[in-house]
């Protein structure tokens, strides 16, 4: 007998709907937020004491040292163009000492020895671990004269007025070793450190001149880079100092 084999249907599965790639869309170029503008406020101006001309750079009372801005004490109005403070421009105290200023030059200055703690003051006989105080030579450039006995400090030549005046009839000048710096004094554009640590040592132009008082204690650093000045210029500055102290005994 022919048996007829009927099949079930089979279930056909319909194929998932096509799905493009999603793509992100570009995003707009915005402007970047508008910083809010800041005024600037006007320069303070130090107001002048009555009769007095210009500050002296004391060294400070603590011990420590006055280096880059701190030293900038206005004592006089600079603004101020009454024929009066002109008296104390470089041309106006060259034409006063006969055209010329005993000595006169770009240099950094530092007022007061460098800090020290306690550590490091215990172990300087054993000149281990002498970690020096330093700052760049740009940093404390100004412009000094010579007039008698004191120096008139400038922060630049053109300047009609000087920042102050440093008065040196009782210091003592002399120019610092740089193999064998005062351990108070401070290192001024180190060198690269290729010695022992804290070796740190001032950049090879510069020549580095100490006033002291009678018990040896550095009040002030002048510091001379010899490419912008001439060699020899901390010595010239040395018999300078001597020479016009030794005429005001």
């Amino acid at each position: 007998h022919n048996i007829t084999q009927r099949h079930k249907p089979t279930t056909m599965i319909e194929p998932a709907p096509k799905v493009n790639a999603a793509r992100a869309s570009a995003a707009k170029p915005q402007d970047p937020p508008a910083a809010a503008s800041v005024e600037i406020s006007e320069r303070v101006q130090a107001e002048r004491p009555p009769g007095v001309e210009c500050v002296v750079a004391e060294p400070p009372a603590d011990g420590g040292s006055f280096i880059r801005s701190r030293d900038g004490v206005i004592g006089c109005d600079r603004n101020k163009n009454d024929g009066k403070n002109n008296k104390l421009s470089l041309e106006a105290l060259r034409s006063d000492h006969g055209g010329k200023l005993p000595f006169e030059a770009p240099a950094g200055i530092i007022i007061g020895p460098a800090d020290k703690n306690s550590f490091q003051k215990l172990v300087k006989p054993f000149r281990i671990f002498n970690e020096r105080a330093f700052v760049s030579y740009g940093e404390i450039r100004r412009y000094i004269a010579m007039v008698d006995t004191n120096l008139f400090v400038y922060a630049e030549k053109s300047d009609p007025t000087p920042l102050y005046t440093i008065p040196f009839s009782d210091l003592i000048a002399s120019k610092e070793d740089p193999n064998r710096p005062d351990f108070y004094s401070h290192t001024v554009s180190p060198e690269a450190n290729v010695g022992l640590p804290f070796s740190n040592k001032t950049k090879g132009c510069l020549d580095t001149v100490l006033l002291r008082d009678s018990s040896m204690k550095i009040l002030y650093q002048i510091v001379f880079d010899r490419l912008e000045t001439e060699e020899g210029i901390a010595d010239i500055f040395v018999s300078a100092v001597d020479s016009k102290r030794e005429r005001k005994r």
